[in-house]
């Protein structure tokens, strides 16, 4: 009998079992699924060829077997069909092979028993080598040189989908790698199993690509965003994220020239004291590297609080907190601890630092200005122009932080603080003052305890001061200061009562009356006692000398004929002495002659008076000569109060200049 044509082993199972494995594949999303539909429908039209042929096949072998000895004259041509069914199933193989051959990716397949099978050309391209039929599953990834991606680790076996494919499980994976003498290159793996009749795994196939250049389209990517990423966070470093937060935009390349919000808000302010004279004695570059090494420390304190540095102004810093004024307040007072702690570390490369914080809570208008080429992100306000100014008062009492009411009312809980009340301050341009307090949370531990005990006589001493009672004003600050000899804005107080004091001419001048005649000075006296003024009696020149050692008169009344020391050398001596050399001094005498009058002012008196007296005249020149004086102290002072409260500063200024007519 002549033998059956063959296709593979077991004939139709294993055309079946194959049809069954290209509609498995037909059914998956691989990269090359219109390949296999195109493979399964060629497939499709062979297998029936293939079974026609077989079938015709088999009825021929059979009619040759039960007629062999009446159709031995067609034995030979039976046969040759035979023959041509076989050649055509070898042709349909043949055709399988050139399709598989001609695919852009690898196939490989394995046996039941996990022994090579199959391997398309580009599957042998991608492996570098040939691949033994005797080769076995587990020796795959040495033989190979599979290995997991970005490692030098063989690819684990049991996770190699064709190992899971002999499993009868379908599964990929795209993170091994095929290392060539050469070059690596990187796979994505699919792996599927083929079933026979029984369900049982007849074959399992792996189809591969090269993905190198999906790879490096991948690396392009990543390194792609990771430059994005890192351009974003160079662009925040000059538009911060919260500014556009603000703005409601989500990139800086949505904020547009005019862009605005009115929002409330804290503004912090910061300075160095004394920076210009610090920067004279460095270079540029230590002058950079000063500023720098100082802003570094405090820039991550204002982001702890949420804040937004609005801009830094050579070494000042402009803050903008919009959700808390206690997050402004914290952070200033962790600035300042902070600064302790960069004074003591940069002790060797810097000198020592001091810095001023004011800190307001208003409206402001947040947004863009500039031109469609070069734009810049600010705000505009009264409230801006008011925070720089507290932080300048610093300067004024010599304290680091200061707020405004406005902050003072916005915080959660003003117990947590240390605070007290400094000034009533007016600014440019405004008819309205602000209260000020000082918040002193950021002092040492024993100037918190001074100024919490001190804090009644302070709080009367502030009072008393704005309500012109600058004595008693002047009395509480000295308590304070008998306490607490370090308290700066105690001190501030305390020396503008003592300037005040000094200038303001006194309701009741003291007049000193040196005479030697009982008579003119109980008269002088009691006239001038009733005009308001304070009366010294000396009824000689030795007396004169002795009371004004002890006592400052604001005028002196100087007889010129005395026995003993006349009055020409008492006013020579009143004179010499550095003392009494400012005091006006109006020469009292009988004598009328030009001669007496000429040496008198020329000794320093002011002015004559001629006996007998006429008191009206005697009156409107010690007035005059007290105003005269008054004024000239004024201008030989040059005084400017640094007082900044402007309507405190004009009834200062008033009785300053107030004339007793």
């Amino acid at each position: 009998m002549a033998k059956k044509p063959t296709l593979f082993p077991k004939e139709e199972e294993v055309l079946k079992r194959t049809a069954e494995m290209i509609e498995q594949l037909k059914t998956q999303d691989i990269p090359f699924k219109k390949e296999y539909e195109r493979l399964f429908k060629d497939y499709k039209k062979l297998f029936k060829q293939t079974k026609l042929l077989v079938k015709m096949s088999d009825q021929q072998q059979s009619q040759l077997t039960t007629l062999s000895e009446g159709l031995q004259s067609n034995n030979i041509e039976l046969q040759h069909k035979a023959e041509e069914a076989e050649e055509a199933v070898r042709a349909s193989e043949k055709r399988l092979a050139q399709f598989l051959e001609a695919m852009s990716i690898g196939v490989f397949v394995l046996d039941a028993n996990g022994h090579p099978y199959y391997a398309n050309q580009k599957a042998k391209q991608i492996f570098g080598k040939e691949i033994t039929p005797s080769s076995s599953a587990k020796d795959l990834p040495e033989i190979c040189q599979v290995y997991l991606a970005d490692s030098t680790q063989l690819y684990p076996q049991e996770h190699q989908p064709i190992i899971q494919a002999l499993k009868g499980k379908v599964s990929s994976v795209d993170d091994m790698e095929i290392h060539q003498s050469k070059k690596i290159i990187p796979i994505e793996v699919w792996g599927t199993p083929i079933l026979d009749e029984q369900g049982n795994v007849a074959y399992a196939i792996a189809a591969f690509q090269d993905i190198t250049e999906r790879k490096q389209a991948e690396e392009e990517r990543i390194h792609f965003t990771q430059e994005l990423a890192e351009l974003n966070q160079a662009y925040e470093r000059f538009v911060p994220h919260q500014f556009l937060s603000l703005l409601d935009k989500k990139s800086v390349v949505d904020v547009q020239l005019g862009d605005q919000i009115e929002k409330e808000m804290t503004l912090l302010f910061s300075d160095i004291r004394g920076f210009t004279s610090l920067s004279e004695k460095m270079t540029p570059q230590e002058n950079f590297n000063f500023i720098n090494a100082y802003l570094s420390q405090m820039e991550p304190i204002v982001h702890k609080y949420q804040g937004v540095i609005d801009k830094y102004i050579g070494d000042a810093i402009m803050a903008l907190f919009p959700t808390s004024a206690d997050h402004a307040v914290q952070a200033a007072i962790d600035m300042l601890k902070a600064l302790v702690d960069y004074n003591i570390a940069q002790k060797a490369r810097y000198p020592y630092l001091k810095i001023g914080i004011g800190i307001h809570t208003g409206y402001l208008m947040l947004g863009t200005i500039g031109g469609q080429d070069r734009m810049d992100g600010t705000v505009i306000s009264d409230a801006v122009n008011l925070a720089s100014r507290i932080e300048d008062l610093t300067k004024t009492y010599d304290t680091p932080l200061l707020i405004t009411e406005k902050t003072y009312k916005k915080l959660t809980d003003v117990s947590q603080y240390k605070i007290r009340m400094i000034d009533h301050v007016t600014v440019k341009g405004k008819s309205k003052s602000v209260t000020v307090y000082e918040v002193f949370d950021a002092n040492t531990l024993a100037m918190i305890e001074l100024k919490s005990m001190t804090l009644h006589d302070f709080e009367q001493g502030v009072k008393f001061f704005h309500n012109n009672q600058f004595e008693k004003s002047k009395r509480f600050f000295d308590n304070v200061l008998q306490i607490n000899k370090n308290d700066k804005v105690a001190q501030t107080y305390f020396d503008y009562c003592q300037k005040i004091l000094s200038i303001i001419m006194k309701k009741t001048p003291k007049i000193l009356i040196v005479d030697d005649f009982p008579d003119n000075i109980r008269i002088l006296k009691e006239f001038l006692i009733r005009h308001k003024f304070l009366v010294l009696i000396a009824k000689d020149g030795e007396t004169a000398l002795q009371i004004v050692e002890h006592e400052t008169p604001h005028l002196i009344l100087l007889d010129v004929m005395m026995s003993g020391m006349d009055g020409f050398e008492t006013c020579r001596r009143l004179k010499a002495n550095t003392k009494t050399q400012n005091i006006p001094l109006v020469f009292m005498t009988a004598l009328s002659d030009s001669t007496h009058k000429i040496k008198g002012l020329g000794l320093g008196a002011v002015d004559y008076i001629t006996k007998p007296f006429q008191y009206e005249e005697v009156l409107a020149r010690i007035k005059t000569h007290l105003n005269i004086h008054h004024l000239q102290q004024l201008q030989a002072k040059n005084f400017e109060l640094e007082i900044d409260n402007l309507e405190l500063k004009k009834k200062i200024n008033k009785l300053i200049t107030q004339k007793f007519l």
